[in-house]
């Protein structure tokens, strides 16, 4: 349903009509005048990264073992990836799709200006100030891309838990990707990829993603509150523009990166109610990993957890009869979610768990075999917010009661001076 319009909503787009008047003869002359090279140019290696190899989490160095996991050698269009010396290695045939970062598990290969986190603040801050957001590849747009359309090196970039965390989060992402354009693409894997990834995410979120194929559907509007903050910003502080020169596009992308950075502070929160809970280190002394896809898709949870009943994933069940304590299935373990105690029991956190199954693969006796995961395990208060909300009840609380004080006072009041009257 399309939001009612105010007074406030055509004095925007009388706004908006002025200024566009107003900056038509700068953009004829722009149209006209040869910049001299100024103007920036769409290149597509701007938008890839060479991924590079944290060893230490891989589970097959870990676990010395070829059937551990394949999932990046599966993935990789030119078998760029290598495993030699316990050394896990990217080779300069990679095409910088992305895809190994998306598939793994533990995250061993990863890049530094597209981690999960940096690709979801991304597409989250295009997401809050447009109305409708785009993720697309170089491929598809080849040109500089607007202020809501985020270029992948691939759409297949993005694993199953982002895309359940955005879907979650926000309700207007769409893939833009016109027909056939995978179909000519050497990055051949890709298509499969990001389609398995988005069907199961779907099925989680219980949403559905958009999609659009042509380069003239592309909107590019901001949001009405976004709009809204604009102008009203710049009716209250025009005095305050005059001297420090700011403008009133600056109030929209403040509030979008207070969203953003209440989302940051709402995760770092959940990992302290995590660490606190279960503890951050094994008894072996090894420090537990929250990887930032489950860290995303457990954030997610915590303000819908209805959700929790929609999501599938594995967890290792211990048989302690067939274990023989040898070990192995803790060394497997790069997140260390499993825990070998001295006295020869296995515990597993699920919230560290990213259901690789490599543990009951290593186990040569059968004491570990997956099964269904409790999700609802990952739903983990956040006691701030409970305490915030719990003040504001008291707060409303109090209110109350000093309103009726005031009210009987008030009562009272009127009933003195009603009988002063009488007695006049």
């Amino acid at each position: 349903m399309a939001e009612k319009r105010d007074f406030l909503d055509e004095l925007i787009d009388l706004q908006s009509d002025w200024r566009s008047l107003k900056e038509l003869p700068s953009s004829m002359v722009g149209s006209l005048v040869d910049e001299g090279g100024d103007q920036k140019v769409f290149n597509p290696a701007d938008y890839k990264e060479k991924p590079f190899a944290n060893s230490g989490r891989c589970l097959r160095v870990a676990s010395g073992r070829a059937d551990a996991c394949s999932r990046c050698f599966d993935v990789c269009p030119t078998h760029a990836i290598t495993i030699h010396n316990r050394s896990v290695a990217v080779g300069e045939d990679c095409r910088k799709c992305g895809l190994c970062t998306a598939v793994c598990p533990t995250e061993t290969l990863t890049t530094r200006r597209h981690t999960p986190r940096q690709v979801y603040d991304q597409i989250a801050r295009a997401a809050s100030a447009y109305e409708r957001c785009y993720v697309t590849c170089t491929r598809a747009i080849k040109r500089l891309p607007k202020g809501n359309e985020v270029v992948l090196g691939c759409v297949g970039s993005i694993s199953r838990d982002m895309w359940f965390s955005l879907m979650a989060d926000y309700d207007n992402i769409s893939v833009y990707l016109p027909v056939g354009i995978c179909d000519r693409c050497r990055t051949t894997t890709g298509e499969q990829t990001y389609t398995d990834a988005i069907a199961e995410a779907e099925q989680w979120a219980d949403a559905a993603l958009g999609l659009e194929v042509d380069d003239a559907d592309l909107t590019h509007d901001f949001t009405r509150a976004y709009k809204r903050s604009q102008f009203v910003s710049g009716a209250l502080h025009s005095a305050e523009r005059l001297v420090t020169r700011t403008t009133p596009a600056l109030a929209g992308a403040k509030a979008v990166a207070k969203k953003i950075s209440d989302h940051t502070q709402r995760l770092n929160r959940l990992q302290k109610e995590i660490e606190g809970a279960v503890g951050a280190r094994t008894t072996g002394n090894h420090l537990r990993v929250l990887t930032q896809g489950r860290k995303l898709m457990m954030g997610a949870l915590q303000h819908n957890e209805d959700l929790a009943a929609r999501i599938e994933l594995s967890v290792p069940t211990w048989d302690p009869t067939r274990c023989t304590m040898c070990g192995d299935c803790a060394r497997t373990c790069t997140t260390h979610a499993l825990d070998l105690s001295r006295d020869g029991k296995v515990t597993i956190q699920s919230a560290y768990c990213v259901s690789c199954g490599a543990c009951a693969t290593a186990c040569e006796e059968g004491a570990l075999s997956m099964g269904p995961m409790d999700v609802s395990e990952l739903v983990v208060p956040d006691r701030a917010a409970e305490e915030l909300a719990r003040k504001k009840a008291e707060a409303k609380q109090q209110a109350s009661r000093y309103l009726e004080t005031g009210k009987k006072q008030l009562n009272r009041v009127a009933d003195a001076l009603e009988k002063l009257d009488d007695d006049a």
